[in-house]
């Protein structure tokens, strides 16, 4: 496996020699088997990265102290699979043009996949500290064969045109934080000791994942996104129709949504339909006078307004 993604920020770097385990007085965590320590600092924010590479797995230990809030640039190189493991503070994703994809929180786990391109993290001030797991998918599928919903996600990896996707975010327990100690204070040299140890708890925590999702009625932002991205066709849908359909106000559904996602529940579906709608005109050569009812508008004009203000916002 390949470094899934750089770090793109303009800065001093410090490459420290993977031999030394010295880290700055300001980190708290040590990666005792990471081959790659790098060191970043610029007026807003000093960032300390602790990387492995061992396949199947890349494993980034990453430590902020931000002075001013700021957003973190980071160049994906190839479509990739990921667990996020926030153990400090928060990071709000972006897009290339800062649109929001998702806010993580402190104490959470997640998955997610990216494709290829430029992105943003945008941190606060203050601290924040995560633990970063790129997985290959196909080592997921040789050990997830009962796992359906691990199994879900993988479908949506290889089969979506979508260039990125969050998956249900969970804050972690005690049994969590047992496994990831035993990740990250691994510290034996033996290379194959290393890679078991990596393999065992990196498996449990997919299972642990998957039975998760079982749950994720609890996470009612989560059900709010997956319903719209299944029904964003529906002529009806609006946040009254959501409301209705959720059992709660509108704006209690706005806010539940908007605190995760960053973004009101309305320009995401919104988003989503213009998405399909560019994509069904680009490779399926639809006219615009025939995509706007595929994609849940019951007027030409009302759809031509939206893709306009749309595209202005995304140029």
């Amino acid at each position: 496996m390949k470094i899934p993604y750089t770090i793109d920020i303009n800065h001093e770097q410090l490459n420290l020699n993977h031999q030394s385990l010295n880290i700055p007085d300001w980190c708290r965590y040590l990666l005792p088997f990471a081959k790659d320590r790098r060191l970043f600092t610029n007026t807003e924010l000093q960032l300390f990265s602790q990387q492995l590479v061992h396949n199947p797995f890349f494993i980034d230990l990453i430590e902020i102290d931000v002075k001013e809030h700021t957003y973190i640039p980071f160049v994906i190189h190839d479509r990739q699979l990921y667990m996020y493991f926030i153990l400090k503070g928060s990071l709000l994703y972006t897009t290339e043009k800062k649109k929001p994809i998702v806010k993580t929180q402190a104490n959470t786990l997640m998955m997610s996949y990216y494709d290829k391109g430029s992105y943003f993290a945008y941190a606060k001030k203050g601290k924040h500290i995560a633990l970063v797991v790129s997985i290959d998918p196909d080592w997921i599928k040789s050990i997830t064969h009962d796992y359906q919903n691990i199994q879900y996600i993988l479908q949506r990896f290889t089969h979506s045109n979508r260039l990125y996707e969050t998956m249900y975010q969970r804050r972690m327990d005690r049994k969590i934080q047992r496994w990831l100690y035993k990740i990250y204070s691994y510290s034996r040299d033996n290379k194959g000791a290393l890679d078991g140890n990596l393999r065992k708890y990196i498996s449990l925590l997919l299972e642990y994942y998957d039975n998760a999702i079982e749950d994720q009625d609890s996470d009612i932002a989560f059900e709010i996104k997956t319903f719209v991205e299944a029904n964003y066709r529906d002529t009806r849908l609006s946040i009254k129709f959501l409301s209705d359909h959720f059992n709660m106000t509108e704006r209690t559904l706005t806010n539940i949504f908007k605190r995760r996602y960053h973004l009101s529940v309305q320009q995401y579906y919104t988003d989503l339909r213009m998405d399909k709608a560019i994509n069904l005109m680009d490779q399926e050569s639809i006219s615009i006078k025939d995509v706007y009812m595929k994609v849940g508008y019951t007027d030409e004009r009302t759809f031509r307004y939206a893709l306009e203000s749309y595209q202005k916002r995304n140029k």
